[in-house]
């Protein structure tokens, strides 16, 4: 039974105070809004103010959880990028340093003669060289097909193969740092935008303990 009737006096029900209290909750806050228009297609959430829906404070507890959980595993994601394609432009850089190092000695600023592109090993067992590890990281942490072609404009066996100048060698050297600054700029639109899901998940939180504190107060009424 939903309603109590004494005489002609209707006395609201736990049910009726939980839906006027949904009512404010929704109305005084956009997150809410937002929570519970996104979920308009769920069978739940279309009667949410239905007379006779049970719990509609508890549907929107339900709502914000889900929220804060979908919100966090997205946070997540965010964060474990920037940190991967991060740490892969810090260490193109260094390894582009590496190979600039050791090749740039053998040009000369005043001639276009022509020198192998030096290869440097960075590791042993199993042997790891610069232009093979600058080719695997844009493919795999920056997910750019291009590999070190973003740079020379050549497939990585025929990077391997080139003879640069002076000039061509500073040319690349300009082509490596504009393309990790492009990242760079990518990255920090996602930091902004890890910074927002953080806040909603904040605010979401908070909506969530003022549901339940609604609920507490109307069973203990």
């Amino acid at each position: 039974m939903s309603e109590i009737h004494i005489g002609m006096t209707r006395v609201p029900s736990v049910q009726d105070q939980g839906s006027e209290q949904a009512k404010a909750i929704v109305e005084n806050s956009p997150l809410v809004q937002r929570v519970v228009n996104a979920s308009r297609d769920t069978s739940s959430s279309q009667y949410l103010f239905t007379p006779g829906f049970s719990d509609p404070l508890d549907l929107i507890d339900q709502l914000l959880s889900k929220y804060i959980e979908d919100q966090t595993a997205k946070a997540d994601e965010t964060a474990q990028t920037i940190e991967t394609q991060s740490s892969a432009i810090a260490e193109i850089n260094r390894l582009w340093g590496l190979i600039m190092a050791e090749t740039l000695p053998n040009t000369d600023p005043s001639n276009n003669d022509e020198t192998g592109l030096k290869n440097v090993k960075i590791s042993s067992n199993p042997d790891v060289y610069a232009l093979d590890e600058i080719d695997r990281l844009i493919k795999k942490d920056l997910n750019d097909g291009q590999g070190i072609a973003a740079i020379t404009g050549k497939e990585l066996s025929a990077t391997k193969d080139m003879k640069v100048s002076y000039g061509t060698l500073q040319e690349y050297n300009a082509t490596m740092t504009a393309y990790c600054d492009t990242i760079q700029v990518d990255l920090d639109t996602q930091q902004q935008e890890f910074k927002n899901i953080m806040t909603e998940i904040s605010s979401a939180q908070e909506e969530i303990r003022d549901v339940r504190r609604a609920i507490v107060a109307i069973t203990q009424g």
